[in-house]
C-alpha cells in the first residue's frame, strides 16, 4: 500500500505538467513544428558535405560545389531563424505562465479554507511562488532543447540506417540504452530533487522566521539558536542535494559509458564498411558526423534530465498552494432589507480538530437591528463564535441560520459584503491608508471615511498625518502605534455601513472619550444593523439589547 502511494505521488508531478502543457499546446505545437522543419534543415550538412566530399574526390569542381555549400549555410541560417522562433513563443509562454500563477495565488489565497490550513504559516508557504521562476527557466529546455535532441537523434538513426543495415542495429541499442538510463534513474532522481526542494525552503522559512521575530532575538542574552538551527537546516539540505547530485553523476558516467561503446563501435563498423566497399569515404564521412551529432543530442537529452527534475519539482511545489482546499461556497446572498440579519444558533458544536471542542450545544437568538453584547474568560471561545458567523468554518454540528437560512447556502464572499468585521487577528497591509480602510471599494469615498471617523473620535489620527488618505503604510503598520492600526481597522469595518458588525474589542487601546464614541455610534447610530460585540465593559453590556456570557464553550445561563 506504501508503495503504491509512493508511486502515486511521483507520477502526480508528471501529471501536473502535462495539465501545465495542455493550457499552452497550440504554441507548443508551434515549437515543436520549428523543431521538426530545424532538424530537417540540419540534415543537410551531413548530406551537403558528402556530396561535396565526392565531388572533390572525382576532381571536379563545378558551379555544384558553390550551390551545395551556399545551400548549407542557407540551412545553418534557416535553422537558426526557426530556433529563434522558438525562443520568441516561449517567452510568450513563460509571460503567461507568471501571470496566470500569479492571478491563481491572488485569487485563492482570500478564498482559502481556514480549518484546512491552520496549521500553515502562509507567508512562509507562499514561498513557494518564486518556483514560477524555475518554471519559466526550465521549461525553455524543456521545450526548446529536449524535442530538437529527440529528433536530431530520431533522424540522424533514420539516415544512418540508410547507409547500411548495420546501423539499424545501432539506432535500436541507442533507443535502449536511453531507456535504460530513464528507467534506472528517474523516479529516484524525481525524489531526491523534491526533498531537496522542502529542505530549502525549510531554509528559507526559518530565516523568515528569524526575519519576523528579529527584536526578540536582538534583544535576548547573545542566543545562539539562530546559527545552530541554521546548522541543523542547511546541513539537511545538504545532505538532501547531495542525494540529488549523486544521481545526476550516475547519469552522466551511464553517458559517458554510452559514448565511448557507441563511438568506438561505430568508428569500427564504419570503418569495416569502407574497407569493404559497402560505403563510399562521402558516405564514411557523413555517417561519421551524423554519430556525432546524434551522441551530442543524446548527451544533451540526459543533462537536461536535471532541468526536467527542476520543472517537475517547480509544478509540485505550485500545485501544493493551488491544492488547497477552498472555503466551501453557497450561491445566495444575505437580504439585508433595511433592518440588519437575524441571527440564530441551534446546538451548535464546533472543533478545530476532532480531538478539542471549543463550543457546545450553543443555542441562542439575535433579532433583526439587535445589539449583543458577548462576554467571558480569555479562550472560552468567543472570538470562535464570532468567526463562524463569517462562513469560515462549515463542519460543525447543530444549526446556524441568517434570516432564517442556513448560512452554508449564502457564499462567503457575499454575506461578507454584508458584514462588518474586526478580529483582534486582523492586520493591515502595505499600501495607502485609503486603500486599508476600503479594501479596494470604489464606493467609499474620503469624504465618507472622515464623516464616520468624526462620528467615532478617530479622525486626529488622519489630520496628523502628513499626506492624508495618500499616505503610504509600511507592511503590518510596523511605524504605527496599536491605537492607530485599531483605528484603522475599525473605520474598515464600519465604512460600507454594513448590516452585521463582528466586532472583538473594538476601542481596544483607545481613550476614554473616543471609547465612548465608539459605544455611541455602535448603540444609537445603526439602528439597521445588528451587531455582536465581544467585550467585557459592563456599562456597554447594560446598554445591549442582549449580553451573552460564555465559558469553556458553553453559553452561562
Amino acid at each position: 500500500m506504501a508503495n503504491e502511494q509512493a508511486e502515486k505521488d511521483l507520477s502526480r508531478p508528471l501529471q501536473r505538467l502535462l495539465q501545465v502543457i495542455n493550457l499552452e499546446r497550440k504554441e507548443i505545437g508551434a515549437i515543436y513544428f520549428y523543431a521538426i522543419l530545424a532538424g530537417l534543415l540540419q540534415l543537410a550538412v551531413p548530406l551537403g558535405v558528402q556530396a561535396i566530399i565526392n565531388f572533390v574526390l572525382a576532381g571536379r569542381l563545378s558551379t555544384s560545389i558553390v550551390v551545395l555549400i551556399i545551400m548549407v549555410v542557407l540551412s545553418v541560417f534557416a535553422t537558426g531563424l526557426l530556433q529563434v522562433n522558438q525562443m520568441r513563443i516561449i517567452e510568450k509562454i513563460q509571460q503567461r505562465l507568471f501571470a496566470r500563477y500569479s492571478f491563481e495565488f491572488a485569487w485563492r489565497i482570500p478564498r482559502l479554507d481556514l480549518k484546512q490550513i491552520d496549521g500553515y504559516y502562509l507567508p512562509e508557504f507562499v514561498n513557494r511562488f518564486f518556483d514560477t521562476i524555475n518554471l519559466e527557466k526550465s521549461l525553455s529546455r524543456l521545450l526548446i532543447d529536449i524535442p530538437a535532441a529527440l529528433i536530431q537523434v530520431i533522424f540522424g538513426l533514420v539516415l544512418l540506417s540508410l547507409y547500411s543495415n548495420v546501423f539499424i542495429i545501432f539506432s535500436l541499442m541507442v533507443f535502449f540504452i536511453i531507456v535504460v538510463i530513464l528507467r534506472l534513474t528517474y523516479k529516484r532522481g524525481l525524489a531526491t530533487s523534491l526533498l531537496e526542494s522542502d529542505r530549502k525552503y525549510a531554509v528559507a522559512g526559518w530565516l523568515e522566521e528569524i526575519a519576523r521575530v528579529l527584536k526578540s532575538f536582538q534583544f535576548s542574552r547573545g542566543s545562539s539558536l539562530p546559527v545552530d538551527k541554521t546548522d541543523h537546516l542547511v546541513t539537511d539540505y545538504l545532505h538532501a542535494r547531495t542525494g540529488h547530485f549523486k544521481v545526476l553523476i550516475f547519469q552522466y558516467w551511464a553517458l559517458v559509458g554510452f559514448k565511448i561503446l557507441i563511438t568506438a563501435g561505430m568508428l569500427i563498423v564504419g570503418a569495416a564498411l569502407l574497407v569493404g566497399n559497402q560505403i563510399n569515404v562521402g558516405q564514411f564521412a557523413a555517417a561519421e558526423i551524423v554519430i556525432i551529432t546524434v551522441l551530442a543530442s543524446v548527451e544533451k537529452l540526459i543533462k537536461s534530465l536535471d532541468k526536467v527534475y527542476d520543472i517537475l519539482t517547480s509544478v509540485e511545489k505550485l500545485g501544493k498552494v493551488i491544492d488547497k482546499p477552498l472555503e466551501p461556497e453557497g450561491s445566495l446572498r444575505p437580504d439585508a432589507g433595511s433592518k440588519g440579519l437575524a441571527i440564530q444558533f441551534q446546538d451548535v458544536t464546533f472543533g478545530y480538530n476532532d480531538r478539542a471542542t471549543i463550543l457546545s450545544n450553543l443555542s441562542f437568538k439575535v433579532g433583526k437591528g439587535q445589539k449583543l453584547c458577548i462576554r467571558g474568560s480569555d479562550g472560552s471561545g468567543k472570538s470562535t463564535l464570532l468567526k463562524m458567523l463569517t462562513g469560515a468554518y462549515a463542519d460543525f454540528k447543530g444549526a446556524i441560520t441568517i434570516n432564517d437560512i442556513p448560512i452554508g447556502n449564502y457564499s462567503p464572499t457575499l454575506l461578507r459584503a454584508e458584514t462588518g468585521i474586526l478580529f483582534h487577528q486582523q492586520d493591515i497591509f502595505e499600501g495607502t491608508l485609503y486603500e486599508n480602510i476600503s479594501l479596494g471599494d470604489t464606493n467609499v469615498t474620503t469624504t465618507h471615511i472622515t464623516e464616520l471617523a468624526e462620528k467615532l473620535g478617530v479622525s486626529d489620527f488622519i489630520s496628523s498625518l502628513k499626506h492624508g488618505f495618500d499616505t503610504r503604510i509600511d507592511a503590518a503598520g510596523k511605524r504605527l502605534s496599536s491605537a492607530v492600526i485599531r483605528k484603522v481597522l475599525l473605520l474598515r469595518a464600519l465604512v460600507s455601513e454594513p448590516k452585521l458588525l463582528l466586532l472583538e474589542e473594538p476601542w481596544l487601546g483607545f481613550d476614554e472619550t473616543c471609547k465612548q464614541k465608539v459605544q455611541h455610534y455602535l448603540l444609537h447610530e445603526t439602528p439597521a444593523t445588528t451587531v455582536l460585540v465581544i467585550t467585557n465593559d459592563v456599562h456597554f453590556a447594560r446598554s445591549c439589547d442582549e449580553v451573552l456570557e460564555i465559558q469553556d464553550g458553553s453559553i452561562v445561563k
